[in-house]
């Protein structure tokens, strides 16, 4: 049996391509059933976000499940196949295994190392478990995933550091106050960068935010999305005293805030510190106001410096959480590896099991008491353990490497073995072989 993965990315399409394909929360619960029942599939997952869509299968038809999963995703985008196949990738095995890894611990994502998507590889996960389409595999893979990531982020510094230009002036904002809770934040213009560092702001405790604009209205609608209060742009410039922190970024081809102006907020300040971050092009607020005493100016050049020097680190960083998914994802295919001598296992001790109670059976020990049976019998199992024990953890180191075909071949030969018949009882759904019992 293979492990395939079959999606796109915003590598490989545009959004466009995305939006269309893309399956929500809520609907992911009608789509993976059809990827269930594609042909020669026996496991299945979706892991579907803003940049992603992606379907993880187990299958031991890989070219026929690609296929499939090209007909599901263009029956429910109702996008022409021909279209699909020019923006999906497809990987097999350690390949799909890795990507896998790599998505969770950020090394594939839009911004390098964003936490968010570490979430949504588990929720995915565990949409697949409770829709009853993964089982063995896939539970584990999914779940070594997020372990993977867990130690990417714990032992690297993969995801530190502002990476946006919004969140790199909020950093610096922390920076200046140490604690955000309680201060007052003035936004000036209604554009997309001011509320992107508005929501981080009011994410990172701000307590009042402020809005205004040329147009009010604007900043009405704005002040809607990030619970925050509008104000017209005359009583912003009278009140601009109230402000810890400014952020401006209108569409003027002159400066809105001038050194005298902001010289005159700091005198009602008695001097409390005031950051100014203008991200504005070209800039909003005079250079010359930044020389007054405690006040923190930043703009667009800035702000793009600090991301800069904090994505090359995250670079760096990502050299050393590849080392440590190449181990992880070593551990899982010896770990997968190792499933393939399970139904011997199983039938081993299936057989010495049956050895045991017919040898019991025809002792009787109609002399003994039940708790006298009860401890001849326990003993017996002992013994038994015993003796499988080392055969047993012989075939799993083996297995872990993949060179347990012969082994296999010659317990079942020396034991009569019949591992037909414990293949049919789908060994992977019982409680005694999971893959950690497995392991142990």
């Amino acid at each position: 049996m293979s492990i395939v993965v079959v999606g796109l990315s915003h590598r490989t399409a545009p959004v466009e391509i995305r939006d269309g394909v893309a399956v929500l929360p809520q609907t992911l619960q009608s789509v993976l059933p059809r990827l269930h029942a594609l042909k020669g599939v026996s496991e299945c997952g979706m892991l579907s976000t803003c940049n992603r869509t992606e379907a993880y299968l187990v299958t031991d038809q890989p070219d026929l499940a690609f296929e499939g999963v090209v007909a599901v995703l263009s029956e429910w985008s109702e996008l022409k196949a021909s279209v699909l196949k020019k923006h999906l990738f497809t990987y097999t095995d350690g390949r799909a295994i890795r990507h896998l890894f790599e998505v969770a611990s950020g090394l594939d994502s839009l911004i390098m190392g964003e936490p968010q998507i570490a979430g949504q590889v588990k929720d995915a996960g565990e949409a697949a478990m409770e829709a009853g389409v993964s089982r063995t595999i896939l539970n584990r893979l999914f779940r070594s995933a997020t372990e993977a990531s867990k130690r990417a982020r714990t032992e690297t510094e993969i995801g530190t550091g502002a990476v946006s230009v919004s969140f790199a002036a909020v950093e610096l904002a922390k920076k200046i106050f140490g604690d955000l809770e309680g201060q007052v934040a003035f936004v000036l213009g209604a554009g997309e960068m001011s509320e992107l560092t508005a929501r981080h702001l009011v994410e990172n405790g701000v307590s009042s935010l402020i809005v205004s604009s040329r147009t009010l209205e604007r900043a009405k609608n704005l002040a809607e999305r990030i619970n925050g209060q509008a104000i017209p742009w005359q009583e912003a410039m009278e009140q601009l005293h109230r402000a810890d922190v400014v952020i401006s970024s209108t569409s003027s081809e002159d400066p809105i805030l001038y050194r005298d102006q902001v010289a005159g907020a700091m005198q009602r300040r008695k001097n409390r510190p005031m950051f100014l971050i203008d991200i504005a092009i070209p800039r909003d607020i005079d250079p010359d106001a930044g020389e007054l005493y405690n006040v923190f100016l930043y703009d667009i050049d800035d702000l793009e410096s600090v991301v800069g020097a904090n994505l090359q680190k995250r670079q760096q960083e990502a050299k050393k959480a590849e080392v440590i998914l190449e181990e992880e994802v070593a551990a899982f295919l010896a770990w997968q590896n190792s499933l393939g001598v399970v139904p011997a296992i199983v039938a081993l001790r299936s057989h010495f099991q049956g050895l045991m109670t017919a040898e019991l059976d025809r002792a009787k020990l109609t002399d003994l008491t039940e708790d006298q049976k009860a401890q001849v019998t326990d003993v017996i199992r002992r013994y038994m353990n015993k003796l499988l024990h080392s055969p047993i953890t012989r075939l799993k180191e083996v297995a872990e490497v993949g060179d347990a075909l012969s082994h296999v071949e010659s317990l079942a030969h020396l034991f009569d073995l019949n591992l037909q018949e414990v293949e049919k009882t789908k060994w992977d759904t019982t409680a005694e072989l999971t893959p950690d019992r497995v392991r142990s």
